[in-house]
């Protein structure tokens, strides 16, 4: 059900969780992905500290980019098509860095060390020597936190320069290259969250059974919300009253995909903004699941 929040001059809110209502939304051109200031003042707050966090050399990364963005959507299909070949060789397998996310979902690595290792194997998927590690890692989880860390610790974080260092050393990192800085920065958490679930999961009892959709759905980490504003006028039956420009849409993503199980919902796969890296990494969670159980498993025949 949705919810809506308004309180003149300061806020004005439309929460929508249920999928049917999430896709309804996304569909309608009213609206977008936009960082425009506009609405009261915590709409305007929230929007600032996405701009200052996901927007480099004056451009939004691709997440944040609105439908009708010249090339936007060019880009997309070229990066689909480049992940899904990927996909299909199989890749990764000679990265080193598989070697340490098996070995983490296996339980035979430390956690910690799935981070660095899934943004240096997304990282190489753009440029062959890109090099990641704790302090990178740790910069991107910042920056990805930041719009929603409480405002005393966003505010420190300006004024220490700790802000500014976690986006020079991304952004040198990714060689300013948007697509690579969105993969490192921010998609890499998701699929750490998958990783992270995939590993509690490969230790409970009956886990090795487990039909490979049936893992999936379970350990698939998806991003909690999609930010849309409104661009025009717009009734619509989610909302008991009309949105009018400047309103924030908030797509609670990840709590439509928990209530539904919905594989496609998880990566917007009929939107325009589909997730074009959902064949990729699919067959990479799949594959690290089939040899982190195989080396459980030789563990226990030994």
């Amino acid at each position: 059900m949705a919810r809506r929040l308004h309180i003149p001059g300061l806020i004005s809110v439309l929460e929508v969780t249920d999928p049917g209502e999430i896709r309804l939304l996304d569909g309608d051109s009213r609206l977008d992905r936009s960082l425009a200031p506009s609405g009261g003042f915590i709409n305007r707050l929230r929007l600032a500290r996405l701009r200052g966090a996901f927007v480099f050399d004056g451009k939004p990364l691709p997440a944040l980019l609105g439908r009708e963005a010249e090339g936007r959507e060019s880009r997309h299909a070229e990066l689909g098509r480049r992940l899904d070949e990927g996909a299909g060789a199989a890749t990764w397998r000679q990265d080193p860095a598989f070697k340490t996310l098996v070995e983490g979902v296996a339980g035979q690595a430390d956690v910690e060390a799935l981070g660095p290792a899934a943004q240096g194997l997304l990282g190489r998927r753009f440029h062959d020597d890109y090099r990641a590690d704790e302090a990178i890692f740790a910069a991107a989880r910042r920056l990805n936190d930041y719009p929603r860390t409480q405002a005393l610790r966003a505010l420190l974080q300006r004024l220490s320069g700790q802000l500014r260092r976690d986006r020079q050393l991304l952004h040198d990192s990714a060689r300013g290259d948007a697509m690579t800085l969105h993969a490192t920065s921010v998609a890499v958490h998701n699929l750490v969250g998958a990783l992270e679930a995939m590993r509690a999961l490969a230790g409970t009892p009956g886990a090795t059974s487990l039909p490979q959709a049936a893992v999936l759905a379970r350990c698939l980490s998806v991003p909690e919300t999609l930010l849309r504003q409104v661009l025009a006028p717009l009734s619509t039956p989610c909302s008991p009253h009309r949105l009018v420009p400047g309103d924030l849409v908030l797509l609670r993503l990840a709590e439509g995909v928990r209530r539904s199980g919905d594989r496609e919902l998880a990566f917007m796969s009929d939107s325009w903004a589909r997730c074009p890296a959902q064949r990729f990494i699919l067959a990479l969670l799949a594959d690290i699941w089939e040899r982190a159980v195989a080396s459980r498993s030789g563990e226990g025949g030994r």
